[in-house]
């Protein structure tokens, strides 16, 4: 037998739900004690185990958004590119400090007894396999946000379609997709100092549902309706949104560098109000209105990810600590980026795909940062190897012959000397029966300890 999932939340919607429910299915049949097992994977990380008690029908249902609630997170501090400022002060774009959308992925399994008073073993969901849950769907996303409380849960519904910014809005007054994420009214009466933002979707919100949105335009008009002016600004990296970093960048062509699963950029901000728009709004101003463009329409290739190269070594002495960090990406899908500088002080970056854990000597506790889903644990100290010098070849090379080495002995160790072929003198160390043959200086060896046991017989030229 094996599980069945018959229901699931949509791919991105808000947490604040009366329920991300999952419905799930077995064959409870002569079970005893049976119970659907469920593990709950923020980020990659497994964060909350839990059971569900058939209901009369036999099906599992577990709600998870009290769960995941309690990870998406809701900071007054944004991101403007990499600068940290408050939220309301916006301009033109910015992006959540913290989590404010996580991925998460929830697996299923059961338990059960044979007999009635028997031992309860835990199943994966595919069969008869012991273990951990094992039966899932894909990745999904979900933020902080709020939707409308549905009273008949059985009946779960979000359309996320309406707030995708992506194709030409349908109708006119008021539309009805391409919308910014608020039921706030769509004309609103302001005062001069008065600072207020917009929330939007933002690049891929599952593997492939894209919202794009290229630039924001602002639109002035005087108090007779005349257009004063229009300004409109790129929603890239530099002006704090992203993840295009140039205003020729296409959405369609990231995915290899900011995989579809990364969460960085799935909510921005944009500044709405009269404060955060001072530095553009002309004087004369008696209206404005806010509006988010673009959709991509040619074809195009993918950036492929810059190799990340191998430090070459400096022969200069270390400039810093250097100490070595455990840096993992706990990300099933999206990868993450470690920049540091390393023990030369010199800047290195390394992209880590998901699952991906890397031992890194970085110069201080303090040159290093992160992007992604990265956990980074202080290891240890660095070794740092001296040179290995280059041998010098003896002026004087001694005739080279082979010799068969043996320890009769069966309890004791044995230590030869001997002078190797470029005039290094060596030390060998035999463990208890050892039979070796070792090429060196002919005449040179000579067994410092176990002499009694160990013989020593030229087998011929090396």
């Amino acid at each position: 037998m094996s599980i069945s999932i018959l229901h699931q939340p949509p791919s991105f919607q808000p947490v604040l739900t009366n329920g991300l429910f999952y419905t799930v299915s077995a064959d409870t049949t002569n079970k005893y004690q049976f119970r659907y097992n469920y593990d709950v994977y923020v980020n990659g990380t497994l964060e909350f185990s839990a059971k569900a008690t058939p209901n009369p029908f036999g099906l599992g249902v577990a709600d998870v958004s009290r769960v995941l609630k309690t990870y998406c997170l809701n900071n007054p501090i944004s991101l403007w590119n990499t600068t940290e400022i408050y939220t309301h002060q916006t301009f033109p774009f910015s992006r959540p400090s913290q989590n404010e959308t996580i991925n998460y992925q929830v697996y299923f399994g059961y338990e059960y007894s044979s007999t009635e008073l028997g031992v309860v073993s835990a199943f994966t969901g595919n069969g008869l396999v012991e273990g951990n849950p094992g039966v899932s769907t894909p990745l999904k996303k979900t933020f902080k946000s709020t939707m409308g409380v549905n009273g008949r849960a059985t009946q779960q519904d979000f359309d996320m379609g309406p707030f995708v910014l992506s194709g030409a809005p349908t109708n006119t007054d008021p539309t009805t997709s391409g919308l910014f994420l608020t039921n706030s009214p769509r004309i609103r009466n302001i005062q001069d100092t008065e600072y207020y933002t917009l929330g939007f979707t933002n690049y891929y919100l599952d593997t492939t549902t894209l919202s794009e949105p290229y630039y924001v335009q602002y639109t002035f008009y005087d108090d007779q309706g005349t257009t004063l002016t229009a300004v409109t600004i790129d929603n890239i990296t530099t002006n704090g949104g992203g993840p295009r970093t140039g205003c020729t960048d296409v959405y369609q062509a990231l995915p290899l560098i900011i995989p579809s699963g990364n969460t960085n950029y799935n909510t921005l901000y944009v500044g709405a109000g009269p404060a955060n728009l001072q530095d553009i709004i002309p004087a004369n101003t008696a209206q404005y209105t806010v509006q988010l463009f673009g959709k991509f329409t040619g074809s195009t290739s993918p950036i492929q990810p810059t190799p990340t190269p191998t430090p070459t070594p400096s022969s200069t002495p270390q400039s810093c600590p250097c100490i070595t960090y455990e840096v993992t990406n706990n990300s099933l899908e999206a990868q993450g980026i470690f920049t540091y500088r390393d023990c030369s002080n010199i800047q290195q970056q390394l992209v880590l795909n998901p699952s991906e854990t890397f031992y890194v000597c970085v110069c201080s506790t303090t040159s290093w940062s992160i992007e992604g889903n990265l956990a980074v644990t202080y290891d240890s100290p660095c070794v740092i190897p001296s040179p290995t010098p280059t041998p010098t070849p003896s002026a004087t090379p001694c005739a080279c012959g082979e010799y068969e080495i043996d320890n009769s002995s069966s309890v004791s160790g044995a230590t030869i000397s001997y002078t190797f072929c470029d005039g290094t003198p060596y030390t060998y160390n035999l463990t208890p029966s050892e039979n070796v043959f070792i090429c060196g200086c002919v005449s040179s060896f000579t067994a410092t300890s176990g002499s009694s046991y160990t013989s020593i017989t030229y087998a011929g030229p090396c």
